[in-house]
């Protein structure tokens, strides 16, 4: 079977790789510790399996809205103004099968053919596999730890060019943990004539707040 080009093209997850040659290894009865996946060290809280089984007694086996439960959006509509003071109603929220999917799902509503993304490195490795899925380009600008792995102003403007249409930040970082600071983000904001895709799933972990590029 021949696969098509777009495929055929990606780069399979050194993660995913990595996590695979652990687990293996912990299976051998290796004591190991594993940096691969980035997975919590606790299990699923009580309340929440608990409302998992409560829905499948009730029969909440079906199809629901494809853009997600009414009431989940308009409980994380909710949650998003009281936490992070951004005003969205839950016709603008879309619930999807975690944060991938939902970046997947953006890059392939957006990019067009060689339409470019910029991407600053360090970056979460499938970043750029989503970008070639989508038929678009990457725009790599690599960061020093000297600038604490932060994409500057200047280098965000000069990566910007007619093709440009999407600018991917990143904050708290996978995988360095760097932080933008909120006038950081004001000085990133200035310039950016395009889409900002801004991946937060790390924010609860952050000791700077939840600062984000949406607010300034």
């Amino acid at each position: 079977m021949k696969f098509a080009s777009r495929v055929t093209n990606v780069v399979p997850s050194l993660t995913l790789a990595v996590d695979a040659k652990a687990k293996a290894m912990k299976k051998e009865g290796i004591d190991i510790c594993s940096f691969s996946a980035g997975e919590p060290d606790f299990d699923t809280p009580t309340h929440i399996k608990e409302a998992a089984k409560k829905a499948l007694d009730e029969g909440k086996t079906k199809y629901g809205p494809a853009s997600g439960e009414p009431a989940l959006k308009e409980a994380l509509a909710k949650k998003l103004f009281e936490e992070d003071n951004l005003n969205f109603k839950p016709e603008n929220i879309i619930v999807t099968n975690g944060g991938k999917h939902s970046l997947f799902n953006l890059m392939l509503a957006l990019i067009e053919v060689d339409d470019e993304v910029i991407i600053p490195a360090p970056y979460w490795v499938s970043y750029p596999e989503m970008v070639t899925l989508a038929h678009g380009k990457s725009v790599i600008v690599p960061t020093t730890v000297e600038q604490n792995y932060k994409i500057t102003p200047e280098q965000l403007r000069q990566a910007i060019t007619p093709k440009t249409r999407i600018f991917v930040l990143n904050s708290p970082s996978n995988p360095t943990g760097m932080v933008y600071t909120p006038e950081e983000l004001q000085e990133l904001a200035k310039i950016i004539p395009l889409l900002s895709l801004e991946d937060r799933k790390l924010i609860n972990l952050s000791k700077n707040g939840k600062e984000t590029v949406l607010r300034n």
